[in-house]
């Protein structure tokens, strides 16, 4: 939780959990090393691949989904995706599913809600006809947050 002048800001970050940081990361070592060693005799190309390979399963491992709870806004972040949704907008908040691999991961079109995903519970945030479900470590937290700034939660 950080300060800026008046208003108090705070920030949520919210990572892979264990399990699928785990799974994941042993199929992409299990890809990176089979691509090099099935293709050996072929030069340095497979190499590269191996490499590109591994490169995309660190930055899948590494994903955060980033909420910060500001004086005038929720900013949601997922790699590259981002929203801002102003409290006004909102109609209601509240305790979401637990996401997992199913449902995937980044930024998701779910039945009903855009997703903003790394696994793990969740926080439903409904705008009116729209709604964000975003992953969140501490949902109960997220949400005593948002009652401070007047968003109905249940």
């Amino acid at each position: 939780m950080s300060s800026g002048g008046e208003a108090e800001t705070t920030t949520f970050r919210t990572g892979l959990p264990a399990r699928y940081r785990l799974t994941l990361g042993l199929l992409g070592l299990v890809a990176a090393g089979g691509t090099v060693i099935a293709t050996l005799e072929a030069g340095p190309m497979p190499l590269v691949l191996g490499l590109l390979i591994a490169v995309v399963f660190v930055a899948v491992l590494m994903m955060t989904a980033r909420i910060r709870v500001g004086p005038e806004s929720v900013q949601i972040r997922v790699v590259v995706f981002a929203t801002e949704i102003p409290y006004p907008d909102i109609t209601r908040a509240t305790a979401g599913p637990v996401t997992g691999l199913a449902e995937g991961m980044g930024l998701r079109i779910l039945p009903g809600a855009t997703g903003y995903l790394v696994g793990g519970p969740s926080v439903r945030i409904e705008c009116g006809q729209s709604a964000v479900l975003v992953s969140c470590r501490e949902p109960e937290r997220l949400l005593s947050c948002l009652a401070r700034q007047d968003v109905p939660t249940a």
